[in-house]
């Protein structure tokens, strides 16, 4: 019987830092943010409601290429952006 495989992102459970560099999102993060020691609870939530945002959490030493990326609309990185914008927006209505 074939094993079943866990397709659920997980949240990145890194030693390394890593950068938020997604759009601000109100009770959640701020574009910038950095986390040393995994994320805020808020994150975490954020991260299990929106998937996409682990895109937006990038290894300091690969932030070069991921601002890169950011700028080709056809790039996982600006595509997960958008929807990271769309989810803030919702968020900022709530709050």
């Amino acid at each position: 019987m074939p094993e079943k495989k866990n397709t659920k992102q997980e949240t990145p459970k890194t030693k390394e830092p890593v950068i938020y560099i997604g759009p601000s999102i109100v009770g959640v993060a701020t574009k910038g943010t950095v986390y040393k020691n995994g994320l805020t609870p808020q994150m975490g939530k954020a991260v299990e409601e929106l998937p996409a945002l682990n895109t937006l959490l990038v290894e300091i030493g690969k932030i070069t290429q991921a601002r890169k990326d950011l700028k080709n609309k056809e790039s996982a990185v600006s595509i997960c952006y958008a929807k990271a914008e769309e989810y803030a927006r919702k968020k900022g209505a709530k709050g």
